[in-house]
């Protein structure tokens, strides 16, 4: 895949161990609080670098439409074929914003904001265009400032994180990036059959409790949507398409899952949200660079699914908060 080191692109990169995925955590991170007279000038202060086939990036351009972010965080799709890392505009160049520097690849963005940075370029990133630097490529935090300037600008967003939720989401959050959304490409990357088992089962352990939990719960903290559905959402969308068959995670799909799919629909249909899915680039930047186990970049059909068929969902009743994840963080005994 290839990462930074000192601020020169390598082919170097280490994510596979004894045969086991592990994922690079992210590098520029820390609470990041926006302005929120950003967007008052001719263009937006704050920029948001992201990819419509990565799932992170899927959950930070989620927030921004649902806390209606338009015009205070302006919005840049990286695409194209992947020679080093993330193209970041299909081969041709970009100005980077706040700059007259032109790029064509998402490292040197990481390499202006930090001539000296060692890493991999991973999306989202954060850029603030004032500051001419990289605020932070940590999707949960960038989602976390998202939702405090739609909170703060008072604009008919919803809060998708009130305080008195905050650990529960925080909670949440983890148990779902340890037992679902990492574990999926654990199992898809995964070079030993070890590495795969665990990494499989955690899926469907998560998942089936996922589904029970949800045939009870109108969200995953009751009646109130947060963070954590929508960070669970850009998972689920590409279940099927993706993670059940590139990934190897075939034991079930996503529409054999009665409540967890009529939740998925159901968010699918929240005003903005899927104007956010792009099933062609998620297949196409999956398939084509993800892993090396489709190498004659094969790209498949889209599974047939109706993901705008009613979910009847709103027949729920207030619910329970979601349980605390228990100790060992496999998540809540349900």
């Amino acid at each position: 895949m290839g990462m930074l080191v000192k601020g020169k692109w390598t082919t170097r990169d280490s994510y596979i161990k004894q045969g086991s995925f592990f994922r690079e955590t992210s590098k520029i991170t820390g609470a990041v609080e926006l302005e929120a007279d950003a967007g008052s000038g001719v263009e937006p202060r704050y920029w948001l670098i992201a990819s419509k086939s990565c799932a992170w990036s899927h959950g930070a351009t989620i927030i921004r439409a649902i806390c209606k972010l338009q015009a205070h965080v302006g919005l840049h799709i990286a695409h194209g074929p992947r020679i080093e890392g993330y193209a970041i505009d299909g081969g041709e160049s970009w100005n980077v914003p706040g700059t007259t520097v032109q790029i064509e690849h998402v490292h040197q963005i990481y390499s202006l904001s930090d001539e000296m940075f060692t890493g991999r370029s991973t999306v989202p990133v954060l850029w603030d265009a004032g500051a001419a630097r990289i605020v932070s490529n940590d999707s949960r935090s960038i989602i976390r400032s998202f939702t405090d300037l739609g909170r703060r600008l008072g604009n008919g967003a919803v809060d998708l994180a009130p305080a008195a939720l905050h650990d529960r989401i925080e909670a949440t959050n983890d148990w779902l990036f340890a037992e679902l959304s990492n574990a999926v490409y654990q199992a898809g990357f995964a070079e030993s059959q070890r590495a795969y088992d665990v990494a499989e089962a955690a899926v469907f352990e998560t998942l089936d409790a996922l589904d029970n939990h949800l045939a009870k719960h109108r969200y995953l903290l009751g009646e109130v949507i947060t963070e954590s559905d929508w960070r669970l959402f850009a998972t689920l969308v590409r279940f099927d398409c993706v993670y059940a068959v590139l990934h190897r995670c075939s034991r079930k799909r996503l529409v054999d899952y009665p409540s967890l799919w009529a939740y998925a629909r159901e968010l699918y249909a929240w005003p903005g949200a899927a104007e956010t899915v792009d099933f062609a680039e998620i297949l196409q930047g999956s398939y084509l660079n993800d892993t090396s186990n489709n190498p004659h970049n094969i790209v498949p059909a889209l599974p047939r699914a109706d993901w705008q068929a009613p979910s009847d969902r709103g027949l729920f009743k207030p619910g329970l908060a979601w349980p605390m994840p228990d100790a060992a963080g496999f998540g809540p005994s349900l």
